[in-house]
C-alpha cells in the first residue's frame, strides 16, 4: 500500500450509510521538497508564491530533468502520506484508496491533519461507493443535489453518461442510501427496457475505457443487481436480529 502513488482496497467493492472523506497534501511537491530538504529555501519561497498552474510547470520540469529529484519527490510524498495514516491509527479496512497525494477513508475517527508541518486539507466527503473494474464512483446526496465524482475514468466518457447511466447509478445510489426496497423493482424494470431497446441511445455508450456496444454495459448492470441484492438482503437480516 505505501510503496505505490495509486493504490484501492480490492478487499472494499462497495460501501453504503458511510462517512467518506478525501483528504489531500497542499501544494504537495512543494511542502514535501520543504519538509524533505529537497530544494534550496529560496527556491521553494518562490515556488510558494507562483499561481498554482506555473507551479505545477515548475514542478514538472524540475522532476523531468532531474530523475534522481524525482525519485526522491515521489518517495517524500508517499512517506508523508504514510505517516498521515500511521498518526490517525488508520487501518487497512478504513483505507478506501490512495492517489498521489490523497488518501480517502471511510472513518468516523477525529483527523489529524497537520503532519510535521505539512497540511492535509478535507477535500471532499460522500455517502456512499462502488468500484468496478478500477473505476471507483463516489456518491453524495446532500438537501440541494445528488451527485457522482468519478475516479480512473477519462472525463469525456463521464461525459458521455451525463444523461444516460450517470443517471442510472443515481437512483440506485439513491435508493440504497434511503433504505428503499423499491430498488429492486427499479433495476429488474431498467434491465428488461435496456436488453429491449428501449432506453435512448445514450445509454448504449460504453461505461469504462473500452467496450462493446452493449455487453460492457450489460456487465454493469449484473454487477449493480449483484450488490443490490446483497445489500437488500442485508437490511433484512438487520431487521430479524
Amino acid at each position: 500500500m505505501h510503496d505505490k502513488m495509486l493504490w484501492t482496497n480490492e478487499s472494499i467493492q462497495f460501501t453504503f450509510h458511510s462517512h467518506i472523506q478525501e483528504y489531500d497534501m497542499e501544494a504537495a511537491s512543494v511542502s514535501v521538497c520543504e519538509h524533505d530538504g529537497l530544494l534550496p529555501q529560496e527556491m521553494i519561497n518562490e515556488l510558494k508564491l507562483m499561481p498554482k498552474e506555473k507551479r505545477t510547470v515548475k514542478m514538472g520540469k524540475l522532476q523531468r530533468d532531474d530523475k534522481m529529484f524525482s525519485e526522491n519527490l515521489l518517495a517524500g510524498i508517499r512517506n508523508m502520506r504514510k505517516k498521515f495514516i500511521e498518526t490517525n491509527n488508520l487501518t487497512q479496512d478504513e483505507i478506501l484508496s490512495l492517489h498521489s497525494d490523497a488518501c480517502i477513508l471511510n472513518t468516523n475517527r477525529r483527523i489529524i491533519s497537520n503532519i510535521e508541518n505539512v497540511n492535509f486539507r478535507k477535500k471532499n466527503d460522500w455517502n456512499a461507493y462502488i468500484r468496478y473494474k478500477g473505476i471507483e464512483m463516489f456518491y453524495k446526496n446532500d438537501i440541494k443535489n445528488n451527485y457522482i465524482d468519478y475516479k480512473n475514468i477519462p472525463e469525456e466518457l463521464v461525459q458521455m453518461h451525463t444523461m444516460g447511466f450517470d443517471v442510472y447509478l443515481k437512483k440506485v445510489f439513491g435508493y440504497i442510501e434511503n433504505y428503499d426496497e423499491n430498488v429492486l423493482k427499479y433495476i429488474s424494470r431498467f434491465q428488461k427496457q435496456y436488453l429491449q431497446n428501449k432506453l435512448p441511445e445514450y445509454y448504449y455508450n460504453p461505461f469504462g475505457r473500452n467496450g462493446q456496444y452493449k455487453l460492457s454495459n450489460l456487465e454493469l448492470t449484473a454487477f449493480i443487481a449483484q450488490m443490490v441484492i446483497m445489500e437488500v438482503k442485508s437490511w433484512k437480516m438487520t431487521k430479524t436480529q
